[in-house]
């Protein structure tokens, strides 16, 4: 038999392996194949399909454009770069690629569809909208166009537009993947949680092995007080995969709340056993640490923490709570900042962030931080009540009573600004006291 023979024997039974979903063993005979004759385009492209099926985007890219180079105008493949580069985050290059497919087959209509979500994910809703109309053009009843444009609906925070566009997928294709899942995510955000749950569960029936939906669904039920359910689609979820780490973080947080200490602990290791960059499992043992505590672990999990990236807005604004409690202000300070690199309008991180600039004595940086709060919340009692504080502390009585006045006008029954107009009004007549005292005495004339 020739080397060529042999070639085609490998793609025969990559082609049967693919079927049979044994891809790592489809991939490394279709690998075997074009190691014999590299010039077959047809095999580069079934690679880069087996890629895609195990997630190695980045890979199935590159065996697309090996495909590419001998059918430089083929769509089909330019099509699956393309969504290849969207799945990877890599959105302008999609966008690019589906803008050469239009330039070779303007009527292709999934160059238009594809491009909806690529332009969604960058911000872009009006030339979403745009790609959305012109796909109708070419097929008026696509359900990943209605799809994609659902997706791009949602996150502008048009929930009931989006909900429409899905609804269109399923009366197109009942099963289509993951449009329960993405209708239950848009009746949560509107508040509706039973309506989400009966969602879910519909996206479950039709896909029982879904662990995203399954992890949502948990999520959903521990927001809804239903913690004992939610722990169970946590525990179904390590049914069919053990070591999937958020469903162990879910169930740590589950055990917290339960007083189960030392089962928390014990979740939120494994945790990073699995995945030591995991955000947020050693913030949850800085907490218990703290609890207990035991300011050697605190610190050592708190630290550890605080050196992850990519945490998000809630973590890292409970890091830096944790940090105010434990006195270790530059710390809070490195926490509510790396917050508001990202989002300057955060008014808690930014009002936080003053709070901590007055307890580190840095009183003229975190009074610019209050002002700054107030520009971005006008009506934010709190920051006029350390406002007060503030200027009462550097002795400016004039503007301390001020920001009480401010507060009071909007809270003028609570309890603490009334003891601290109480104390100024104290403090304000002493001093004038004390200046009457010091004027020298008028002499007889």
């Amino acid at each position: 038999m020739s080397d060529w023979d042999e070639a085609e024997e490998r793609v025969e039974k990559a082609h049967e392996l693919y079927e049979r979903g044994r891809w790592e063993e489809a991939l490394n005979e279709l690998q075997a194949a074009i190691a014999i004759n590299p010039y077959n385009g047809a095999w580069h492209f079934n690679l880069g399909l087996t890629l895609d099926m195990m997630d190695r985007y980045d890979e199935a890219i590159g065996a697309y454009r090996q495909a590419l180079e001998m059918e430089p105008d083929d769509t089909e493949i330019l099509n699956n770069i393309g969504t290849d580069l969207t799945r990877a985050g890599r959105y302008r290059e999609a966008i690019a690629n589906f803008q050469r497919i239009e330039q070779v087959e303007p009527s292709f209509e999934p160059c238009y569809c594809n491009r909806i979500y690529a332009h969604a994910e960058l911000g872009e809703h009006e030339l979403a909208e745009q790609m959305f109309y012109l796909a109708r053009q070419y097929r008026e009843k696509c359900p990943l166009c209605f799809y994609n444009m659902g997706h791009a609906l949602f996150a502008r925070g048009l929930y009931d537009r989006a909900l429409w566009c899905w609804q269109q997928v399923l009366d197109l294709e009942p099963n289509y993947p993951q449009t329960h899942a993405r209708m239950a995510e848009a009746f949560w955000a509107k508040g509706q949680l039973t309506e989400a749950h009966q969602h879910f569960l519909q996206g479950l029936r039709a896909n029982p092995g879904d662990i995203d939906t399954l992890l949502d669904l948990g999520e959903l039920l521990v927001e809804m007080g239903q913690p004992e359910a939610a722990a169970e689609k946590f525990r179904q979820t390590l049914e069919l995969e053990p070591e999937e780490t958020t469903a162990h973080f879910h169930l740590g947080q589950l055990a917290m709340t339960q007083g189960d200490v030392e089962g928390a602990i014990l979740q939120f290791r494994r945790v990073l056993r699995n995945d030591r960059h995991f955000g947020g499992a050693h913030l949850k043992l800085a907490q218990i640490y703290h609890g207990r505590g035991d300011l050697a672990e605190t610190m050592y999990h708190a630290n550890s923490e605080l050196a992850q990236h990519n945490l998000d807005e809630t973590t890292l604004m409970e890091l830096g709570n944790l940090f105010m409690d434990l006195q270790q202000l530059h710390r809070a300070e490195t926490a509510f900042g790396r917050i508001l690199a990202a989002n300057p309008h955060n008014v808690a991180a930014r009002h936080n962030l003053a709070v901590t600039l007055l307890l580190s004595g840095r009183s003229a940086e975190g009074i610019e931080q209050c002002k700054q709060t107030l520009r971005i919340q006008p009506k934010y009692m709190l920051v006029m009540h350390n406002l007060a504080l503030a200027y009462l502390t550097k002795g400016d009585f004039v503007r301390a009573r001020y920001w009480v006045r401010e507060a009071l006008d909007i809270a003028p029954e609570d309890p603490q600004l009334k003891q601290l107009q109480a104390r100024l009004w104290f403090k304000a007549f002493w001093l004038a006291v004390r200046q009457a005292i010091a004027r020298p005495f008028r002499r007889a004339t």
